[in-house]
């Protein structure tokens, strides 16, 4: 994929993200649903390509090795905080159903692992409303099962072998012209509900930005907004702080940035992996935040801060 069909892809995937988790709000523009869901199964289908144009770069086993260890961490993290949510309510059946030491995945075969996974996402979605004061969002569990959907597509790989790269390139274009008019239908639909719901609306906008530098597509791109007034926070410090798949923090110097006079910041170069993110700014609360940064991938973190009382 070239620097413009990545910015696309990062842009899309966002916009899956956010409208997933505005489904009640889709209901009510006529027509909208019938096209997300075929815009989403082409997102989906981009991504299945993207990897194995990597494949034919780097190697199917290599590819499918970085699939499994995503997969890996993610069902490892949500699951033990699952286990944490059902133990503090004494719920046993549910603790016993999401146990899994992280060998049970590292260790575990291809179809054993995704069963595994599936299990921790089925779980912790039916209990999702308990979940959040254990740190396990709608956007981790999205995380989730992307993850295993991906690695389900890549296992095949393996016996099949790659599909030439001049024929996954065209179906990359395919899929992405596909979009392209699915977006203007939606973009146009999505103005039914601009006067009634202003906040989805801009988030909507905001996540169909695409996003580039002179020299390729960002990181990261965040923005911190005050709670009450909606109005963009200038001098918000973000401290990046790097984390192993256990979530413990990893010697390497943390990533600062600040917010500009609108309130948002970019982030060219960012790591892989997992990342405590700290938001914090004199008289607001403090943020704390757990993100997974993904190769390839736009993140997109949009805040809220309160003031202190």
């Amino acid at each position: 994929m070239n620097n413009s069909q990545k910015g696309t892809l990062s842009m899309s995937v966002g916009t899956v993200n956010y409208l997933r988790k505005n489904a009640a709000i889709l209901s009510i523009i006529p027509g909208f649903i019938a096209l997300f869901t075929k815009f989403e199964v082409n997102v989906n289908g981009i991504l299945v390509l993207r990897g194995q144009q990597e494949v034919n770069k780097s190697g199917i086993r290599d590819n499918k090795e970085l699939l499994r260890a995503d997969l890996a961490a993610k069902a490892f993290d949500i699951g033990r905080k699952t286990e944490a949510f059902a133990s503090s309510v004494n719920n046993l059946i549910l603790a016993k159903e999401v146990h899994y030491p992280g060998t049970s995945f590292t260790n575990a075969s291809d179809s054993k692992l995704e069963s595994r996974a599936q299990v921790i996402y089925e779980k912790a979605n039916a209990n999702i409303a308990d979940l959040a004061p254990f740190d396990v969002s709608a956007d981790d569990l999205i995380g989730l099962q992307m993850a295993i959907d991906l690695f389900h597509a890549a296992v095949p790989a393996i016996r099949t072998g790659t599909t030439e790269k001049k024929q996954i390139t065209s179906q990359i274009a395919k899929l992405l012209k596909e979009n392209d008019a699915l977006l203007v239908k939606m973009d146009l639909l999505v103005e039914v509900v601009r006067l009634k719901q202003p906040d989805f609306y801009k988030g909507y906008k905001d996540n169909r930005m695409i996003i580039k530098t002179g020299s390729g597509t960002l990181a990261l791109v965040a923005s911190a907004s005050d709670a009450a007034t909606g109005e963009g926070l200038k001098g918000v410090k973000f401290t990046f702080v790097r984390q192993n798949e256990n979530r413990a923090t990893i010697g390497a110097e943390p990533l600062v940035k600040v917010t500009a006079k609108k309130g948002r910041l970019n982030v060219k170069n960012m790591n892989e992996g997992p990342y405590l993110v700290i938001i914090e700014k004199s008289g607001l609360k403090r943020l704390e935040l757990q993100v997974n940064k993904v190769p390839g991938d736009l993140l997109r973190l949009n805040v809220k801060l309160e003031k202190l009382s």
